[in-house]
């Protein structure tokens, strides 16, 4: 498991309440994982300082390169790559890189081959549910669903649910560093657990944000996958029943 993954899984926990009353105060962990953007490995260890969880290095038309990771020391890091030669995620993980940001359109397969690094696929807007679907099956530690920009309507909340309930995949999205806390909740509740920004100042200003969310609420049935009963035991029931009547 990546350390994104990690701390993916730890941000979705639903935080224990203390008992009793001499029960020790419990910090509390980040509910969402804050994420900068940087162009250079020099411009990450700054963002990691100024409160980033993970760092992501380059853009889509200038990929980090594979030996940065080595000088971030202080946070998780990821590279967006272009995904053009074999073994390329080899590569960055040797070069200090926790995780890759790949572009499913761009980067060959044979270039994402390697077990042992994390995975974050950026979503193809023209997918159709069928293929959406086809992503629960694949290694990923997230789905970067790119920039979400304007209020978070019901509209864009039905879209992101979606999206998670095909996949089952976390969502990672760049938003705008003065969203409200009430806001960033309700993107919470749609699943969204990564948040991106750019900038030192935003990174500072969202990580206040976050850190006054509220706790998690434990996860209602209806968020879960339904199990489906198998039709063998279902004939089973119905032959005991006939039985009784008997």
């Amino acid at each position: 498991m990546s350390k994104l993954a990690e701390k993916i899984r730890n941000a979705s926990r639903s935080e224990p309440q203390p008992l009793g009353f001499g029960a020790a105060k419990v910090t509390a962990t980040p509910t969402m994982v804050l994420a900068g953007v940087a162009t250079s490995a020099a411009g990450a260890a700054e963002l990691a300082r100024r409160g980033a969880d993970v760092v992501i290095v380059g853009s889509a038309s200038s990929p980090a390169a594979a030996g940065d990771g080595r000088d971030i020391a202080d946070a998780i890091a990821g590279a967006r790559v272009a995904g053009k030669t074999a073994n390329e995620a080899t590569a960055y993980r040797e070069g200090g890189y926790d995780f890759v940001v790949f572009d499913p359109n761009a980067a060959s397969a044979t270039a994402l081959q390697d077990e042992k690094i994390g995975y974050v696929l950026t979503f193809p807007a023209d997918l159709t549910d069928n293929e959406v679907r086809t992503l629960e099956s694949f290694q990923l530690d997230a789905i970067d669903i790119g920039v979400l920009s304007g209020p978070l309507t019901v509209r864009k909340q039905i879209d992101l649910r979606r999206i998670f309930a095909m996949t089952r995949k976390p969502l990672m999205a760049t938003i705008d560093a003065a969203i409200s806390v009430a806001e960033l909740q309700a993107l919470r509740d749609t699943n969204v657990l990564v948040v991106v920004v750019e900038g030192a100042e935003n990174v500072e200003r969202l990580r206040k944000t976050i850190d006054t969310l509220p706790p998690r609420s434990r996860r209602k049935d209806d968020d879960r996958p339904t199990p489906l009963v198998p039709h063998a035991a279902m004939e089973e029931e119905a032959e005991e029943h006939d039985h009784d009547h008997d």
